[in-house]
């Protein structure tokens, strides 16, 4: 039966119900007045016919409830009338009502907001791909001998095709690379997000077009592959208009025109959740990567996807691709061990889980201790509550009321408290979701609304549980009360029993509360280390900038060199320009750029046979000009800098890193020294040593790196200009900007950004950690306190008599305050004790997620157990300042 068809057989049934009430008053009036003119008939007094009448008119009524109760209208008054009564009793009490709301509201929203992220980043994987969970991505796992191993996403074309060929376990594979690109010149130039791919791409992900076509084998060629493009649905939507007549227009893309051939459907963004706004075909971007990019091992840059057969394991395909790689590869090293590995498609670029998707899960066990405070602290205000209903529920007991009534009463209250919260929870859901999506994770493309229709469900769920679960606890406790002595004694009787069960819960809630500023503590010290890292740069002092010009491909060789020297004219007349600008301090240019793209090519050491292996692999090497280091931050050790007059033609130098000094020239005088670099056999000797720096990531293994003068580099390139302003970085995009393009009216797309900004991506995961951890300690420091005083404040109230009676015999206030915080005291104590045992216990399952960090670091213990015991006696005082001025007779003399 549909969800329709259920309603319907409802509303008949109601109906039906209805209509047989009517019939049945109908007959009851008919019998009524039959039976009135019968007794008249046979002449009874009026007092013997209205006696006559109701007698039989009373047996009429009953077969009338009979018929009520087997047609279940009865369960459902009652139902109704507990339903009514739970509402007028919050009504009687709208500020313990809206506290208790608001508590759920902000536990259930939070909930339901960490909910969205994870549902994006770990469980819906990328929007209209078929099963997504059969899609593996590959990695080239390499161990030098001594070393650990390590694993990369990056492959070659030639490796995507021993993939896709010699791997019996997929149904098929796909390589893609995306990366930033113009589209227009000038002023109206803007920066897009291309994503090259195969042919194979969009089949393997199971899409279909919104318009148009995909483009097809044919037209991804390696010797004839075709201008086209699909462009992404957001793009169509937001740059083009929504443009009906999108199909067969130009676009374009780096320098060069496209023919847009089909729309792709909303939300989808590849293999990735990172937005995408273009695809072409991988032919067209791979013949700029290098003339032999479809056989070399050397060029690392492409990722590639695989779909398992079913039957077949991730197993099976690691070594059916390792058998493969190997054969094929004949340039692999003989020292290091390879091997070739899957993993699913969040796995970050080590073949990992990524430090997003793991915090994340770390926030939905933190949000759900949020819940679980809230919960019990409704709870305790329940109990609390209840203590004075005390006497209602008795006489219910005495005057027939079942327990399965009490409790579907109290069941009535505690879901009507949480489906209100429920509903305000999908504000709280819809801005902190907000919040985190646009501070927190910028660079995910978010399809759905922070509030959709599975955060929806699950927030009706969460709801629903927590109604049951704040409803059913306080009717349990109450209905297995003493009747006799409940009826018998006064309030400062009622309760006992419910006072240990409100102490417990309190001691939960402070429980739970150190963990949460345990972790807090723990991330806000990971994230201190990361702001504190010496990453060998000062990232937040340096302007990146980067200039984005025309592709040469279809030049022949005299047409490319003449391009290249143009644009490395242009720089160096950009970077006179940029340096006689009043607020610039320094400016280098740099062809290899920390955190954003670096290069390696041959290199040899006179004495070494093979250049030794450190865990970051191949040293690294960067093109730059003389003022880079001053201008980056990073520290000279020995020697110096390069000249003005290191360039073309002139003695070739290099500068080396710290490490590779050491692992090169053990105990020996690096300057001086001899390296053999890329195919040419001259000397470049070694002018200086620097510190080392960081290259790719925040963690990284170390990793060797050198430089030399530009105008020195074969091989490679990629231009960027590095400014170092005088004050501050604010306003120095738009005075760069126009220097630029007085240069160069004509130019690309100007992308200027701190370094700090590129790095930001990889700090942010700790960010949201320590945020979220923090809120939600904050929150927990909250609804503990309220309910620490709750807890007192009924206490007191419970205790009044007793109190009384030891202020009547003498004892002092002071002794009083002394017995009201030593009992507060206590309960948080019993909390700090288990809460530390357990935030220990925990511990050593986060370890990873800290960034140096230990997760036992003593200070955050203590910081969480200090904040606690303030905080307790600061919701202390008052109740124990109320407590002192009871007045004997009033408390004696009360109920």
């Amino acid at each position: 039966m549909s969800r329709l068809d259920a309603w319907r057989y409802r509303l008949h049934t109601w109906m039906s119900r209805k209509r047989f009430e009517e019939n049945l008053d109908a007959e009851l009036d008919f019998h009524r007045q039959l039976e009135t003119a019968r007794q008249l008939d046979t002449g009874l007094s009026p007092e013997e016919a209205r006696f006559a009448t109701m007698r039989k008119m009373g047996s009429t009524a009953r077969y009338k409830d009979e018929v009520r109760r087997a047609a279940g209208l009865e369960r459902l008054d009652s139902v109704r009338q507990d339903i009514q009564f739970a509402w007028r009793g919050l009504k009687r009490e709208p500020l313990f009502a809206s506290f208790i709301i608001l508590t759920l509201a902000l536990g259930i929203g939070a909930n339901s907001s960490i909910f969205s992220v994870v549902d994006r980043l770990l469980l819906r994987g990328p929007d209209h791909v078929v099963d997504p969970h059969r899609l593996v991505r590959f990695y080239q796992t390499e161990q030098p001998r001594g070393q650990p191993e390590y694993s990369s996403a990056y492959l070659g074309y030639a490796a995507y095709t021993i993939m896709a060929r010699e791997t019996p376990g997929l149904e098929g594979a796909a390589a893609y690379s995306t990366t930033g690109q113009t589209s227009g010149a000038g002023i109206d130039a803007r920066p897009i997000q291309v994503s090259a791919v195969t042919a194979s791409f969009f089949p393997l992900l199971g899409i279909r077009p919104e318009r148009g076509r995909f483009f097809t084998s044919l037209e991804d060629t390696t010797t004839g592959a075709q201008h086209v493009a699909v462009i992404a649905n957001r793009f169509w939507r937001s740059v083009r208009g929504k443009d009906p007549a999108i199909l067969g227009k130009a676009i374009d893309v780096g320098g060069e025109q496209y023919t847009i051939i089909g729309v792709a459907p909303a939300g989808f963004t590849g293999a990735e959740l990172e937005p995408v706004d273009v695809w072409i075909p991988m032919s067209l971007l791979g013949a700029r990567v290098t003339d032999d990019w479809t056989t070399t091992w050397t060029a690392q840059w492409l990722r590639v996807i695989g779909r398992i057969r079913p039957g077949a394991s991730r197993g099976q395909v690691e070594a059916q691709a390792t058998r493969g790689f190997l054969r094929a590869n004949r340039e692999a090293d003989s020292t290091s061990r390879y091997r070739m590995s899957v993993a699913p498609l969040s796995a970050d670029t080590e073949g990992k889980d990524s430090i997003e998707a793991r915090v994340s899960r770390w926030l939905v066990g933190v949000t759900a201790l949020v819940l679980l405070i809230a919960c019990a602290n409704v709870v305790n205000l329940l109990l609390a509550r209840t203590m004075r209903r005390h006497r209602e529920v008795a006489v219910r007991l005495a005057l027939g009321a079942g327990q399965g009534r009490l409790i579907r009463l109290f069941l009535i209250e505690g879901l009507m408290l949480s489906a209100i919260a429920g509903v305000l929870s999908l504000a709280v859901a819809w801005g902190l979701g907000k919040a985190i999506r646009t501070v927190f994770l910028p660079d995910i493309e978010w399809s759905a609304l922070p509030v959709d229709g599975r955060v929806l469900g699950i927030t009706g769920l969460v709801a629903l549980g927590t109604g049951i679960l704040v409803g059913i606890v306080p009717a349990i406790r109450l209905s297995g009360s003493n009747l006799t002595t409940s009826l018998k004694t006064g309030i400062r009787e009622g309760g006992g029993r419910h006072a240990t069960a409100r102490q417990f819960l309190t001691a939960g809630q402070t429980a739970i509360s150190v963990v949460l500023l345990v972790g807090a503590g723990l991330f806000v010290q990971s994230l201190r280390n990361i702001e504190n890292l010496d990453l060998g740069i000062e990232p937040e002092h340096v302007l990146a900038v980067s200039v984005s010009w025309p592709s040469r491909r279809g030049m022949n060789d005299s047409a490319r060199a003449l391009d290249r020297a143009s644009e490395t004219r242009f720089y160096r007349l950009a970077l006179e320009r940029v340096s006689t600008l009043v607020e610039v301090e320094r400016a280098s240019l740099s062809v290899g750029l920390p955190f954003r793209s670096y290069f390696s090519v041959g290199l040899n050491v006179p004495g070494w046979d093979s250049i030794p292996r450190v865990a970051g692999g191949q040293p690294n090497i960067s093109a730059i000009t003389s003022d880079y280091f001053s201008t980056v931050g990073t520290p000279v050790l020995r020697g110096r800098q390069f000249a003005p007059s290191d360039r073309e033609g002139s003695e070739p130098v290099a500068i080396v890193s710290d490490l590779m000094a050491r692992t090169l020239w053990p105990g020996r005088d690096p300057l001086n020294q001899c390296l053999l670099i890329g195919e040419d056999s001259a000397c470049s000797r070694v002018v200086g040593v620097v510190g080392d720096v960081h290259r790719h990531a925040l963690r990284e293994p170390e990793t060797m790196h050198y430089y030399i003068p530009m105008g020195q580099e074969h091989g490679f390139g990629g231009t960027t200009l590095l400014v170092r302003p005088k004050g501050s970085l604010k306003g120095m995009e738009r005075e760069i900007r126009r220097a630029l393009l007085e240069e160069n009216p004509g130019a690309g797309y100007i992308g200027i950004q701190s370094m700090q900004e590129i790095i930001d991506p990889q700090v942010r995961p700790w960010r949201l950690g320590a945020t979220v951890f923090s809120l939600a300690g904050l929150l927990a420091l909250l609804v503990a306190a309220v309910g620490l005083y709750s807890v007192l404040s009924y206490l007191i109230a419970q205790r009044k008599h007793e109190i009384g009676i030891r202020l009547a015999l003498g004892a002092r206030a002071s002794s009083i305050s002394a017995l009201i915080l030593r009992s507060s005291l206590s309960m948080v104590a019993a909390g700090i004790v288990i809460g530390t045992i357990a935030a220990l216990i925990g511990s050593r399952y986060v370890g990873s997620l800290l960034f140096d960090t230990s997760p036992r670091d003593t200070s955050s213990y203590l910081i969480g157990a200090g904040t606690l015991v303030i905080i307790a006696l600061l919701a202390c005082l008052p109740p124990a300042h109320r407590a002192n001025r009871i007045r004997p007779m009033e408390a004696l003399r009360s109920e």
